[in-house]
């Protein structure tokens, strides 16, 4: 179902990679999710992501034999990846701030959009259960922080407390493509490319600068913040 997703990245790390006059391994490192996408991520990932990206390398000129590749090397998640996932949401450890990340990925198997009006108390229910996860567990956090092209609908930013969803604003900071909060705009919640959006986006290519790649894609990742006791008040 991903090999479309996977070949998007592809075509957008070789343009990259032209542009900025460095290896495909090198572009797709940097400017793909695709290492989260097959689930290499972390110490336990980091040899078969080394592996995957000298193959690819290897196949530079086989486009086919790239998107294999992905198939090929995509992992199941791991046990850690599963505890601190709560239905569409999950989050990273605090950080040396305090911090805690939060991220939204619709699960395989759904029969609806996540965001739909109609799935808005199931979408609150996996907050609060992981809200208060994180308050039994996570004693360092003291701050909830979210960067993702989501923010920019009310859909999504109606889930959370009001004073976090008024803190929405654009990234003040280099954003990364490694992960899912500009990449994730491309597919539906059936994890299917959005040929619309993937249209703009090949589009847009041409004008792609090297120091900000992310801003050929139509919708922009948003950030987000609050002290944690702004969660704890609304959903624990």
């Amino acid at each position: 179902m991903l090999e479309d997703y996977f070949s998007l990245q592809l075509k957008f790390a070789t343009h990259y990679a032209a542009k900025a006059a460095v290896p495909l391994d090198v572009a797709i490192d940097r400017c793909t999710n695709l290492r989260r996408r097959l689930n290499l991520w972390g110490d336990t990932g980091g040899s078969r992501w080394k592996l995957f990206l000298n193959k690819v390398k290897s196949a530079v000129d086989d486009r086919a034999e790239q998107v294999a590749l992905c198939a090929e090397f995509q992992q199941s998640l791991s046990y850690i990846e599963v505890k601190r996932s709560f239905g569409c949401f999950s989050y990273d450890p605090p950080d040396a701030y305090g911090t805690l990340r939060i991220h939204f990925v619709a699960p395989d198997g759904i029969n609806s959009s996540p965001l739909a009006i109609e799935n808005s108390s199931a979408r609150r229910a996996d907050l609060q259960e992981l809200i208060s996860h994180v308050q039994r567990t996570e004693p360092r956090a003291t701050t909830v922080r979210g960067v993702s092209w989501l923010y920019n609908l009310q859909a999504y930013k109606r889930l959370f407390p009001t004073a976090y969803s008024a803190s929405v604003q654009s990234a003040r900071f280099p954003l990364h493509l490694n992960g899912s909060s500009t990449w994730g705009q491309v597919l539906n919640w059936r994890q299917e490319v959005k040929p619309d959006v993937r249209d703009q986006l090949l589009v847009r290519l041409n004008d792609m600068e090297v120091a900000t790649p992310w801003l050929v894609f139509p919708l922009q990742a948003l950030a987000a913040t609050s002290q944690i006791e702004v969660f704890y008040d609304q959903f624990t």
